[in-house]
């Protein structure tokens, strides 16, 4: 009888990311072992970059993709530099952002 795995959320994502360039796989994974499924991972690009040993501006270009195809979504920024959590197509969850209400006098 196989084993379960202790982290379910992430074997589930690398079956989703399976089709995925290794590269794609190998930068997911960095964001959901940094972020979980819900948390913004506030590291630069250089930082993640070097984290996983590809050059920036391969790991930049593979970012602005994944961002495009739904896998990550930009966050914020702080200055020039933008943070992202995984997207819908990572978690396949709808990720519902709460409203807030005004206040009423």
């Amino acid at each position: 009888m196989p084993r379960q795995s202790p982290y379910p959320e992430l074997d589930a994502l690398q079956e989703r990311t399976s089709e995925l360039s290794h590269l794609k796989q190998n930068l997911l994974m960095t964001y959901a072992i940094l972020g979980g499924l819900e948390y913004t991972v506030e590291r630069t690009a250089a930082e993640l970059a070097e984290r996983i040993g590809v050059p920036r501006s391969h790991f930049s270009r593979a970012r602005r993709e994944l961002e495009a195809e739904g896998w990550l979504e930009h966050v914020s920024s702080e200055g020039q530099v933008p943070f992202f959590r995984l997207g819908e197509k990572a978690t396949g969850r709808a990720v519902v952002v709460p409203l807030h209400s005004r206040p009423t006098a």
